[in-house]
């Protein structure tokens, strides 16, 4: 193959992947919790509050300071915000195909670019308003300089080493983990083949450490505190099952939270999912063939690579077990890359060439197929948990200034860029302050979370809480007029455990005990609110869009 016939098709791939991340991009209900703190962090002045914002956030700055610099020049709406994401997944198809290239030939390039230009997780997050399509790039190019460095030591290549790896590391918290093991192996390969000095390797590591320092407070903030963020979900083989049949499959199972059992998941409702099987464990099966291939090969870059994906891995699921992180598939972007080109070698190292063509087809067929015509294509999904919904929902009830909301969840701030929310007089039950709403003299939020079921068993056996009572007359019921409405606002995906579920779930020591408490708890206040409602107002509305929910009620 002619080197014009090859970028012409590689051309064509970035373009095909370019087309499918611009279908239905802009999504009805707009920015989801996770998607609207990146565009607030963004809109805050430089000076002051914007690093503020950033370190009291999780995640390392660099994604943050690129937003505020798209959103200066292209604005802020949100087909703009999720355009700022696809431009760096298109980008990583092409350092996909230089990566194939570079450790096999040009085939293998054009087989890597299509694995990464039809990816359900590529596609999916280059319209998500995150770091993960940055991520991508950034861990696809340190690859790609790892393996240009191993073949020529010079002193650009050095310095791209070096620059590549600081980039992941300034774009997720957990990316020093895949630095840590980059440099291990390449260090440790180049001074076995005595292609480097000790000082060099000292002198790149403190460069980079040097670097890293302005990060020592996020890195100390996230390694020493407990994120609630991590309450939903804990670690079982499952989840890296998923993980990896997410990295390949177009049907994406793992964006927030794994099934409990693949089994249960296979098998919902006494029916058996064969679409999973045909979309999602078929092509695994056959990525893990074209794997155990590559890794057959006796190729030192290929060992190199290996060996930083498996061990970032590796110490993935250790800090999931400890519950430092979740493992889901977005957490472990870094690695990714090597998983799509360990696919790639293997593939095109596999003989005859009809079994080649035979398992690539088996591979790609399903993937394509479902990716263009299916309604459930990761590009046409939904944010359904948007915070737009929650806009249509105050419209949609027509309330009118000054009524009353109690917003379940979220800080009522997270829904200004779509509703003028001071318009009306709000309270917010979030994950951080519930307690005062509950009890008199709470106990540490850490006791809270780590003992909540059993200090509000008592509450949720009986369905009332006087304290809660009294603080809805307080802030609400005693103090509404004639004519004022109270509206509920609930995210369902949060609060889903309806009176009926939550004595099944009482009555189930084991339900209980595996149904975390932050759903519990906002499903009883849910719950708690409808009823205490009910008996002090006229319920007059309710609707749902998304995960979110009104119920309003009209003072008489």
């Amino acid at each position: 193959m002619t080197n014009k016939r090859i970028y012409l098709n590689l051309f064509l791939i970035m373009l095909i992947g370019l087309l499918i991340r611009m279908m239905s991009i802009d999504k009805p209900f707009g920015l989801w919790n996770d998607e609207y703190v990146s565009w607030y962090i963004s809109q805050k002045p430089l000076i002051g509050e914007f690093f503020d914002a950033v370190y009291k956030n999780c995640h390392m700055p660099f994604y943050y300071f690129y937003l505020k610099l798209w959103t200066t020049v292209f604005g802020n709406e949100d087909l703009s915000l999720r355009i700022s994401s696809v431009i760096p997944s298109i980008l990583g198809i092409w350092t996909m195909f230089e990566t194939g290239k570079k450790l096999k030939d040009a085939q293998a390039g054009l087989v890597c670019a299509t694995l990464s230009a039809f990816s359900g997780f590529m596609i999916y997050f280059a319209q998500e308003v995150r770091f993960y399509s940055i991520l991508f790039l950034f861990s696809s190019l340190a690859i790609l300089v790892t393996l240009k460095l191993l073949e020529k030591q010079t002193y650009t290549n050095y310095l791209l080493f070096y620059l590549t790896n600081v980039l992941v590391m300034f774009t997720h918290t957990i990316g020093f983990v895949f630095v840590f093991f980059n440099f291990l192996a390449v260090f440790y390969t180049l001074k076995k083949e005595n292609k480097i000095q000790t000082k060099q390797i000292t002198l790149i590591v403190l460069s980079t450490a040097i670097t890293m320092l302005p990060l020592s407070p996020f890195l100390f903030k996230t390694l020493t505190a407990s994120y609630l963020s991590q309450f939903w979900s804990d670690f079982s083989v499952t989840k890296l099952f998923f993980v990896l049949a997410d990295y390949i499959s177009p049907i994406q199972v793992n964006i927030v939270n794994t099934p409990v059992s693949l089994f249960s998941f296979l098998c919902k409702n006494n029916h058996f999912n064969f679409g999973y099987l045909i979309f999602a464990i078929i092509p695994l099966l056959i990525a893990f063939i074209g794997i155990s291939k590559a890794l057959t090969k006796p190729d030192k870059n290929i060992r190199v690579i290996s060996f930083i994906a498996i061990g970032t891995l590796i110490v993935m699921i250790l800090a999931s077990i400890l519950g430092k992180m979740v493992l889901i598939t977005k957490y472990t972007t870094e690695i990714y890359p090597v998983f799509i080109a360990l696919v790639g070698i293997g593939l095109c190292s596999i003989a005859p060439q009809f079994l080649q063509k035979t398992l690539s087809v088996l591979l790609f067929a399903p993937i394509v197929f479902y990716t263009v015509f299916s309604d459930y294509a990761p590009q046409k999904l939904n944010r359904n948990e948007g915070h737009k919904a929650v806009a249509e929902l105050i419209q949609d009830a027509k309330l009118k200034k000054g009524d009353n909301i109690l917003l379940l969840y979220y800080e009522d701030y997270r829904f200004q860029k779509y509703c003028p929310i001071e318009d009306y007089f709000v309270e917010s039950m979030t994950k951080f302050n519930f307690q005062y709403r509950l009890m008199h003299e709470p106990p540490l939020h850490s006791e809270i979370m780590a003992n909540g079921k059993e200090l509000f068993k008592t509450s949720f056996e009986s369905g009332k809480d006087d304290y809660f009572d009294g603080y809805l007359h307080r802030f609400f019921f005693n103090r509404m007029k004639k004519g004022d409405k109270f509206a509920l606002i609930s995210l369902k995906s949060v609060a889903f455990v309806d009176e009926n579920r939550m004595r099944e779930v009482l009555q189930d020591e084991k339900k209980f005990k595996r149904l975390p408490f932050m759903f519990l708890i906002f499903s009883h206040i849910d719950n708690m609110t409808q009823n205490y409602a009910n008996t002090e107002l006229a319920p007059v509305f309710a609707e749902e869009k998304g995960k979110w929910s009104i119920t309003v009620w009209e003072k008489i």
